[in-house]
Order: C-alpha cells, then sequence, then structure tokens
C-alpha cells in the first residue's frame, strides 16, 4: 500500500455506510535515500520512548517493495482504537510544552531526510484471522466498491469456508476516509508473517473452487485498482485490532 504516516482517507458515500465508531488508521507516504532510514528508525524510537509511549495505538514503519510508479520509498502507518482517543493525544501534545518539544524534534528529522508523497486516513471495518504485529509481509489491494455489506459478507463466507479456515496470517477490509481526490473507497489488506509464507498460500489456492468463487464474488461488486506490496521495518505501541478481529 502507499504508505503513509495514519493521519487521512478520503470520506465517500459508499464507504461511509458502514461508518463506525472504532479502530481507524493514518497513513503517510515518504520518499527518502536509503542511508537516512536509520535516522528516521531511531527519531521515531525517541519519540516513541519519550512523549509517543502515550500514544494509544501503534505505530509502524514500511518499505514499499513494489508499488509501480509510486515515488514513495516508505510508509508510517498509525493505527488508533478511536478517531476521539487519536485527538486527544493529539491535542495532548498541542496543550504541553514538553510533549511539542519532542514531537517537533522528531518532524525535524523527518522534514530534513524525507519528502512527503501522500497522506490518508481510513477506518478498519472489519478484521479476520490472526493478528500479529510481527508480520512482515504486506499486500494491499485498492477497490471502489458498489456494495460494501455485500463486500463484508463475501469476505466472512472465504474466512469461514473450508479452504478460507487455512488461510494463515490476517485480512482486513477498511473504508477511505480521507485520500483525496480520486481515492478508492475501500482497501484490502492481507498480512504474511514472511513473503514465503505468502508465496505458499498463494500457490495453495490455484485451481481452488472456493477461492474461485470468492473472487468472483468480489469482482462482482467492486472495481479492482490495483495492489501495492510492503515489507514492516519495525513496529512501536500496542495494537487496538487485535481484539476486533473474527474467523
Amino acid at each position: 500500500m502507499k504508505l503513509r504516516i495514519l493521519n487521512v482517507l478520503c470520506g465517500f458515500a459508499l464507504a461511509s455506510t458502514l461508518a463506525h465508531a472504532g479502530p481507524g488508521w493514518d497513513v503517510t507516504s515518504f520518499s527518502t535515500a536509503p542511508q537516512n532510514a536509520p535516522k528516521l528508525v531511531a527519531a521515531i524510537d525517541e519519540w516513541m520512548a519519550a512523549g509517543g509511549s502515550q500514544f494509544p495505538g501503534q505505530v509502524t514503519l514500511y518499505a514499499n517493495e513494489a508499488d509501480g510508479d509510486d515515488p514513495a520509498t516508505h510508509t508510517i502507518v498509525a493505527t488508533f482504537p478511536s478517531v476521539a482517543a487519536n485527538e486527544a493525544f493529539s491535542q495532548k501534545v498541542q496543550n504541553d510544552e514538553k510533549l511539542t518539544a519532542q514531537w517537533a524534534k522528531l518532524i525535524g528529522v523527518f522534514s530534513a531526510n524525507t519528502t512527503v508523497v501522500e497522506t490518508t486516513r481510513g477506518s478498519f471495518v472489519r478484521s479476520w484471522g490472526d493478528v500479529d504485529t510481527g508480520d512482515s509481509a504486506w499486500i494491499h489491494h485498492f477497490v471502489t466498491v458498489s456494495d460494501p455489506a455485500g463486500m463484508v459478507a463475501a469476505m466472512d463466507q472465504w474466512m469461514n469456508s473450508a479452504t478460507g479456515k487455512k488461510a494463515p496470517g490476517q485480512l482486513h477490509l477498511s473504508s477511505v476516509v480521507a485520500g483525496g481526490m480520486g481515492s478508492p473507497s475501500h482497501i484490502v489488506s492481507i498480512g504474511y508473517a514472511n513473503q514465503a509464507e505468502m508465496e505458499t498460500w498463494n500457490d495453495s489456492l490455484a485451481g481452488n473452487a472456493e477461492f474461485a468463487a470468492y473472487i468472483a464474488k468480489l469482482q462482482s461488486m467492486s472495481e479492482y485498482h490495483g495492489a501495492n506490496m510492503a515489507i514492516r521495518v519495525k513496529t512501536w505501541g500496542n495494537d487496538p485490532v487485535a481484539a476486533t478481529a473474527s474467523r
């Protein structure tokens, strides 16, 4: 996915049909030179050990492995238990002189070493599988959905099918809250322990009737825009999504 610092994603009527108070995310994608990556990790380390330790969610830095002509090299994703909780933390940072100074130091490092490409905000609609912050290989599929409720039902049916129950990793459907003009309405994100697990699972689905039926259902209610692949670099904080996942 076009990696970004979880902070925005577009409000479509289609997405809003499933809008609800619950876990969400902000994404910031940016470009940087390879030699700058350690500086960015160190800066986040320092922030998350200080004022960032109070953030009521999780922050993850990803390296963009395959994303077409997107100039972004990395993405920061910040997940939070609710928009209200995220807003309360932001206000706390703004109103506390010490926290403001610590945040400014972090932003200073990023401003000097990166170029922001895109920002997006989204809301988790539903999550399935084993939510593990250690999963390192991610595929994000971008779609515009004509039947959001039908999409959830199809994914739920798949994950509870004989084949779907064997699926490794985790599956998430997110609605795009704000992401600029032309944004998709939804994003389907799949996380695996590593690329080898991803490859083995995908190979096993070749010729599988249940999987073919699942994909046909999704295609009947959505327009596909493409996919991105990202590799986790490091994660900080506590995951607000794990408790909401189901099979």
